[in-house]
């Protein structure tokens, strides 16, 4: 037996035949437009944070990040033992995974959405079930509910989803809530709620109401922390300990939690990213509105093209140009999803889309 087939009959069997994380191009000099991330940095508050904390890395950090965890219940009104802190929110679902899916559990979640939910029940051994999207590419919170069945264990919505940018309001959420069972998780994965506005339903808002509710944020897109890895996820305190049961005992390093908590206090950089990319997406919109390129208006801090065949040639063109986008797959299909930048950046992409937009076309007919 040869290497390869050796070491695919030792994998586990569930996830021989499960496709690579796929990061996209990364090149440093290239704008990168890509990945969702805060093109304004890093607040100056946490670099001076975790600055100072470098020095403390010869001894383990504090396991559970309680500092963060009272800053954070402090913050949005509750206990810290309603918090559990993770190594991003890949981290927090994969505690999710470990401690509640098992072989034949179906976990339900949209048809364009994030992918690690899906890959969260693969590796478990656990089946998913995809919601297709409406006839506007949104969540079909009425799919939702049908496809909840006896084998269901858990339902995870992302609100505003990634990758469409689309939100959600409060009525929907509590339809959904109040017609699945209580024996049935629901997670509200709320990695860009900071950029949506009050039209989108803020899930920590309803943790008291539903006790199988668990609400999911990150420090890696409004707070800019990407690259530090530090997500966290909400719920009754009696939920939250079957995490601590499977969580890594050190998930997150030191300078990463004092980092996230240096960056809670930053109110002025929060206030300026957020600001920015509302600004900068409404020249998004009147730049897509006059040269008819079709656009789904998000809650997010990314704008998703359902652009079809021509997608992979305006990403090839965009990359020759020096300008990174992700290109996703849609019912066959291609999309391309822009995370809002600098302004500059911006201006840059604007500057050099039409001809890679047209060229794409042409190549395509």
């Amino acid at each position: 037996m040869d290497k390869k087939d050796l070491f695919y009959s030792i994998a586990r069997p569930n996830i021989r035949d499960m496709e690579e994380y796929d990061p996209g191009p990364t090149y440093p000099d290239f704008v990168r437009i890509s990945s969702n991330e805060n093109n304004l940095g890093v607040s100056r508050k946490a670099i001076e944070a975790i600055k100072n904390a470098v020095s403390k890395c010869n001894r383990y950090g504090d396991s559970r990040c309680d500092r963060l965890r009272e800053k954070l219940a402090r913050k949005h009104g509750m206990i810290p033992d309603q918090f559990v802190i993770g190594n991003g929110l890949d981290g927090v679902f994969t505690m999710l995974g470990r401690a509640f899916i098992e072989p034949g559990d179906e976990v339900v979640c949209g048809e364009l959405t994030f992918s690690v939910y899906a890959e969260m029940a693969e590796i478990m051994g656990g089946r998913t079930v995809k919601v297709p999207m409406t006839e506007n590419i949104e969540l079909d919170t009425g799919g939702f509910i049908k496809a909840v069945t006896e084998k269901t264990r858990m339902v995870v919505f992302c609100n505003p989803n990634n990758p469409t940018g689309t939100g959600t309001g409060i009525r929907d959420i509590r339809k959904m809530l109040d017609a699945i069972p209580e024996k049935v998780l629901f997670v509200l994965d709320e990695a860009y709620i900071e950029f949506a506005d009050e039209n989108t339903a803020d899930g920590l808002t309803l943790l008291n109401e539903y006790p199988n509710l668990m609400v999911c944020r990150t420090f890696s897109k409004v707070y800019g922390l990407a690259g530090l890895r530090v997500g966290w996820i909400a719920g009754d305190p009696e939920l939250m300990k079957y995490l601590y049961k499977v969580r890594e005992p050190y998930a997150v390093s030191v300078p990463a939690a004092a980092g996230a908590e240096a960056a809670l206090d930053d109110i002025e950089f929060l206030t300026e990213s957020v600001e920015m990319v509302r600004n900068e997406k409404k020249k998004f919109y009147d730049f897509f509105r006059t040269n008819e390129i079709s656009f789904i208006s998000s809650q997010a801090n990314f704008i998703l093209l359902p652009l079809g065949e021509i997608s992979t040639g305006l990403r090839d063109g965009l990359l020759k140009d020096g300008i990174i986008v992700r290109l996703l797959r849609f019912r066959g299909k291609g999309v391309i999803r822009i995370t809002v930048g600098l302004p500059e950046e911006n201006s840059l992409l604007m500057e050099k889309f039409m001809n890679n937009y047209e060229a794409a076309k042409n190549k395509a007919n």
